[in-house]
């Protein structure tokens, strides 16, 4: 919507990206009336010349509805122009369109009916003999020395409603022992590789190895490889941790259009 409200407000340019809000590395004053993309140049504010957004990566955007992007073009520095032009080139317009029209197409489809799984496929471990017990468990360290079991770590997000900008598992959670939650989880592994050890009659726990999994974001991705490489992989095997960037589209509002976040 196009207001007239000339309150000045922080803006965070945002690559927009779900889940991660991924924001660009500035900060700029705006007014909050939205003015479309000149075509012709300008004077700025201050006096100056300003040429307008680069006219074929403009035209891309307007191919799919999403020019809108520039809009703010005439507040931003050179710098921060740069910046943007180049978050913009590095998006997949192309799938990023079909992913949204998708997502349009399913607003106010009927949810299919979810239902229970049937109580005779539910078990409790309390309700169980303690025979039933014994073998799951071995079954379980068999699996885990067999090389069946992986442990997978969802770990994009930061630490900032902790007060960090680091990865949450790099964060001192305030434990007498100072672990981190990396650390933590890592010593977990090591424990369960040499019960699997043992229950098989190995020669050593480090016969057994369960690879790790860890899913990291733009944000999180080198700080979590440098944390685990400070810390020599807290004993466990460079080989058998494996790190992953989860993938990023941009994020958009209800009617599929590229949102920044306005914070004041």
């Amino acid at each position: 919507t196009r207001g007239t409200n000339l309150t000045p407000t922080t803006l965070y340019l945002t690559n927009s990206f779900t889940s991660l809000s991924l924001r660009s590395q500035i900060t700029i004053q705006f007014h909050r009336e939205m003015r479309e993309p000149s075509s012709a140049i300008i004077e700025t504010n201050g006096g100056g010349v300003s040429s307008p957004p680069p006219q074929a990566l403009l035209e891309r955007l307007k191919d799919y509805g999403q020019e809108d992007v520039f809009s703010l073009w005439d507040e931003l520095s050179h710098e921060e122009r740069d910046f943007l032009v180049k978050d913009i080139e590095s998006l997949d317009l192309s799938r990023i369109d079909r992913i949204i029209r998708c997502s349009l197409r399913s607003q106010g489809l009927p949810a299919a009916a979810i239902e229970p799984v049937p109580e005779s496929n539910v078990s409790k471990v309390e309700e169980r003999s303690q025979e039933e017990r014994e073998r799951w468990w071995k079954m379980g360290l068999k699996a885990i020395s067999d090389g069946k079991v992986a442990v997978l770590l969802l770990s994009g997000g930061q630490g900032t409603r902790l007060g960090s900008s680091d990865p949450k598992g790099c964060f001192n959670i305030g434990l007498p022992s100072g672990k981190s939650l990396f650390q933590l989880q890592a010593e977990r592994i090591l424990c369960v590789q040499r019960l699997a050890a043992h229950a098989t009659n190995e020669s050593s726990a480090s016969s057994v190895q369960i690879h790790w999994y860890i899913m990291t974001s733009p944000f999180t991705d080198e700080a979590t490889r440098k944390f685990f490489e400070s810390h020599k992989y807290f004993g466990l095997d460079a080989e058998q941790v494996t790190f992953f960037r989860q993938g990023t589209i941009p994020c958009v509002s209800k009617d599929g259009r590229i949102i920044f976040g306005d914070s004041v």
